[in-house]
């Protein structure tokens, strides 16, 4: 979306609503073909269909899981393929929320609807990639669905970071971009309430 200025300059912003998946990050990795931009504003969407390979934030994650605070020794795509899995539970409703002993069970369904686990097609199954198991065993106040959107927002946290630190700062010049992270509208209005905006405050 084009506007145009009483100066009779132009500003650029990049609108993406709902791009499922791995879409955002194909959508991210676009923008640095362009010559200038002056804004963007990408509501998330459909975090279990990310994939490792498409994935932007890889960065991101790998410095936060494997620092002295997130204790880990590596981090790569059988770690990210389990938390895009669990981010898929926080649009569950509470009807559709299994048993934690009903593990590995098939969903034939797409995630069109925003309302499906992923399902578990490899040899993750067991107890300790099952977020419903998981939640259940370590009794964590959160839910499925709280640890859900934690995974979610890691997630896009991870796109945050890969503005801040690739795509704006590597293309664009003449003023400086505030990435923000915030929820739009209530997630009883929608649980894919996620908006990532970036603004460039241009030199005067």
């Amino acid at each position: 979306d084009t506007h145009r200025r009483p100066d009779h300059s132009s500003k650029t912003v990049v609108i993406a609503k709902h791009l499922c998946g791995a879409g955002t990050d194909m959508a991210l990795k676009s923008l640095r073909n362009l010559a200038s931009i002056d804004g963007c504003v990408f509501a998330t969407c459909c975090h279990g269909l990310c994939n490792w390979n498409d994935y932007v934030g890889r960065n991101c994650l790998l410095s936060l899981f494997c620092s002295k605070t997130g204790g880990l020794t590596s981090f790569g795509e059988k770690q990210f393929h389990l938390m895009r899995r669990w981010a898929s539970a926080s649009v569950l409703d509470e009807r559709q929320i299994p048993n934690a002993d009903s593990l590995g069970t098939d969903n034939s369904q797409s995630e069109d609807d925003h309302n499906n686990i992923v399902p578990d097609n490899d040899d993750g199954r067991g107890r300790g990639s099952n977020i419903f198991a998981v939640v259940g065993d370590l009794g964590l106040a959160c839910g499925s669905k709280g640890l859900g959107r934690a995974c979610q927002r890691l997630i896009d946290h991870g796109r945050c970071e890969y503005m801040r630190n690739t795509l704006l700062t590597d293309n664009h010049s003449g003023g400086t971009f505030h990435v923000r992270l915030l929820h739009y509208v209530p997630r009883d209005v929608t649980p894919q309430n996620a908006l990532i905006i970036a603004i460039r405050e241009r030199s005067s």
